[in-house]
């Protein structure tokens, strides 16, 4: 699935928890993941999904992928980050 990335500054993939939660396709999170490379554009993984947020963990391929835009780097993330959000 191909997606229009023009004028698109930061892009954020996760799976679904909770009871009635659907598995994640890993394969739509890794090709919208390379697009957003393609494209210079910000990837943020949240979550592979499961019957709680944590249960599937956050690694795509090994790694977490917590890329944010720069205004938003810059910004608001330090205050998150710290914060525990």
């Amino acid at each position: 699935m191909q997606i229009e990335l023009d004028a698109i500054h930061w892009v954020i993939v996760g799976g679904e928890s909770g009871p009635g939660h659907r598995p994640m396709e890993l394969d739509w999170a890794r090709s919208i993941q390379d697009q957003c490379i393609a494209a210079e554009v910000p990837f943020f993984f949240k979550q592979v999904g499961g019957r709680t947020p944590k249960a599937g963990g956050r690694l795509l391929d090994g790694r977490e992928w917590n890329e944010l835009p720069e205004s938003y780097a810059t910004t608001a993330a330090p205050r998150l980050l710290h914060s525990g959000r």
